[in-house]
This record gives C-alpha cells, structure tokens and sequence, in this order.
C-alpha cells in the first residue's frame, strides 16, 4: 500500500519532526513520486523566504511602541 502524504508530513518532515520511520517513508515517496517531490520543493523556497525576511522593525513600529511606552509608565507615576 502506498501511504499518501500531506502538506503537514512534509512540514514536520522539513523541520525534523518525523519519526525515524516516518522520515525513510517520506524520503522513499519524495523519490518516487515528483508531483510530492515538487510540493516539498516549493515549502522549501518559501521557508528559505520566510527566514530571510526583514528582522528590523520599521521606524514608525519603533515610535509606535516608544508612545505606548511613554503614556503606561507616566499612567503608573
């Protein structure tokens, strides 16, 4: 029986959330099936994506949280 995988397989596959066994399957599938080959392909694109993101909050987020800062701590005076 062929064991069909979802997007959540492949998610934890990617992120090392598999079991032993669920990771050999998964491999086995990637190999022999190109339309999962091509669907995990596209999962990594997009973390690679995600992780290259901006990490720097813009300056109006920064002045944002600064004023918000300001009026709780002269509430507590």
């Amino acid at each position: 029986m062929i064991k069909t995988f979802t997007q959540n397989d492949l998610i934890r596959f990617l992120y090392h959330e598999t079991t032993e066994k669920e990771t050999e399957e998964i491999k086995h599938a990637l190999l022999s099936d190109p339309e999962l080959n091509e669907q995990f392909n596209q999962l990594c694109s997009m973390t690679k994506e995600l992780d290259g993101g901006l990490l720097k909050p813009s300056s109006a987020t920064v002045l944002n949280i600064l004023s918000h800062v300001r009026s709780v701590s002269s509430v507590k005076r």
